[in-house]
């Protein structure tokens, strides 16, 4: 079997949530900041937007992995390749089945902000067409994301689709001691929830209480994090850091906060962090933007009211760091293989048929 997954930006985790496997290729255009080269797999290649249609087109692939189709920015490139494989098959008289993980979980509205009111029919006129055309299988990374596609009417009807929970399995590579600290990681920017963050910190008394909050991250807000640290010592600002300190970190960490807001068309998916977290045995602070967000409550998780205040974000950082769940039974609610892989296997099952 021969398998061709192809992402808009490439990133560790999309290796490191995956399965390296003789007959699979990967095919990015460009790359996240923290993509790390070593974690890359032998045979994974950047390609151009213009040239990745040619992958799809010259060779025999059973399985093509695209992006989900409402990831807007990445349409040209799902559009190029998924196109190219319905001619490559046409042409050679044979069936490649086609897949998507599907994590988008915002409404009409936010998505197609900024398109002119009388466009927003062809817009969804054109991916509804797309599905249709290109999918066989679409993976759902939350129920959340089930019920955007399904409210759209962006699942074919001729394809199959699955539910999958987006939660990683336990990081078995290390055993850190937890200590006193509350971990964000991410882009240091306004919808990522820093503003807020540092001001809940400050409000909290976490501080004069031997808790340490540690920022990890790039980003326009960087100069504030590093003020903020420069006169609380109990704020730390590590800037980037690259995979192997993300997963020392993380594993040393006690809590890990998401406090995302919304931002014109973009909502907190699911969280990186907030899954690299849990793989680590951490307990999390995060919004109801998340995908996950249910699945959090459900297992003792802090979840923010939506339109949060600060004051709201300081109590939950007091109340995690106060009744912190234990590290080993955060991991023991994890599934034992990662998701992503499961959703993975299920998209080549059809063609092993």
């Amino acid at each position: 079997m021969q398998v061709l997954r192809v992402l808009p930006e490439a990133r560790s985790a999309h290796f490191e949530r995956s399965r390296q496997a003789p007959d699979r290729v990967t095919i990015y255009v460009s790359r996240y900041r923290d993509l790390d080269p070593s974690s890359m797999w032998p045979g994974t290649r950047q390609v151009s937007l213009a040239s990745a249609w040619l992958w799809a087109f010259r060779r025999r692939w059973d399985v093509v992995q695209l992006p989900e189709p409402l990831w807007l920015r990445a349409l040209p490139l799902t559009l190029s390749v998924g196109l190219a494989v319905r001619m490559s098959d046409l042409v050679f008289r044979r069936k490649t089945w086609i897949g998507t993980y599907a994590m988008e979980n915002n409404d009409s509205s936010a998505l197609l902000r900024g398109i002119p009111g009388g466009a927003h029919g062809v817009v969804f006129g054109i991916v509804r067409m797309l599905c249709g055309l290109i999918f066989d299988r679409v993976a759902l990374a939350s129920a959340a994301a089930n019920d955007c596609y399904l409210k759209l009417q962006l699942l074919p009807k001729e394809a199959s689709t699955a539910l999958f929970q987006d939660l990683p399995q336990e990081c078995r590579a290390e055993s850190a001691q937890k200590v006193r600290r509350v971990t964000f990681m991410g882009a240091l920017e306004p919808r990522k929830g820093v503003p807020d963050l540092l001001a809940a910190w400050t409000k909290s008394g976490l501080g004069g209480d031997g808790w340490e909050l540690a920022l990890a991250g790039a980003g326009p807000l960087a100069n504030d994090v590093t003020r903020a640290a420069a006169t609380d010592p109990s704020v730390t600002a590590l800037g980037m850091i690259d995979r192997g300190e993300m997963h020392e970190l993380m594993a040393s960490s006690s809590v890990v906060v998401l406090p995302s807001r919304r931002d014109g068309r973009w909502r907190e998916q699911i969280g990186l962090p907030i899954v690299e977290g849990l793989a680590h045995g951490c307990h999390v602070v995060a919004t109801p933007d998340t995908g996950l967000s249910e699945w959090l409550r459900g297992h003792g998780h802090n979840v923010l009211p939506d339109q949060f205040t600060v004051a709201e974000l300081a109590t939950a950082l007091c109340d995690a760091t106060q009744n912190p769940l234990e590290p080993g039974a955060v991991r023991a609610a994890l599934p034992p293989l990662d998701c992503r892989v499961r959703a993975e296997n299920w998209m080549r099952e059809a063609a092993s048929a």
